[in-house]
């Protein structure tokens, strides 16, 4: 399941730092906490306990849902009022949730050894992982911009 190292390469800059402007301090504020938690998603993927004895991969794939479950509603709670950086936040917990529901159907179908689900779900997160790195480039972009 190389799942985790695809996301593992989408990590954010490791700290944002934006020179300050007169206007921009609120979104260099609200950038580095969206950032951070971003980030702090991706550790914990790093964290995830590997498959080990378990040949189908399942509790990986299920450790991995946990993990992209608490990131998109870590970045629920972060207050942002810029309109594109709310909406960058939505998309991402979007994708989030996405990867979450897929690396579940694919561990339930793993689980079931249903080999029609587990092809399914394999695509279903590979389109939903296939979205992270498009848009942490857009979140990066915009909060590199003056």
């Amino acid at each position: 399941m190389r799942h985790q190292s695809m996301l593992s390469a989408a990590i954010l800059g490791a700290a944002l730092i934006v020179g300050a402007t007169a206007c921009g301090q609120k979104k260099i504020t609200e950038c580095n906490q969206l950032i951070e938690v971003i980030n702090k998603g991706v550790e914990s993927l790093n964290k995830t306990p590997k498959g080990g004895a378990d040949p189908t991969g399942a509790a990986e794939l299920k450790g991995m849902a946990d993990s992209m479950d608490k990131v998109a509603a870590d970045a629920a709670k972060v207050d942002l009022s810029i309109p594109e950086l709310k909406k960058y936040s939505t998309e991402y917990q979007t994708m989030a949730k996405d990867v979450a529901k897929a690396a579940r159907d694919m561990a339930a179908a793993a689980d079931a050894k249903d080999l029609a689900k587990i092809n399914s779900a394999q695509a279903a997160l590979d389109k939903a992982v296939k979205q992270e790195d498009p848009l942490v480039d857009s979140i990066n972009k915009f909060c590199q911009a003056p």
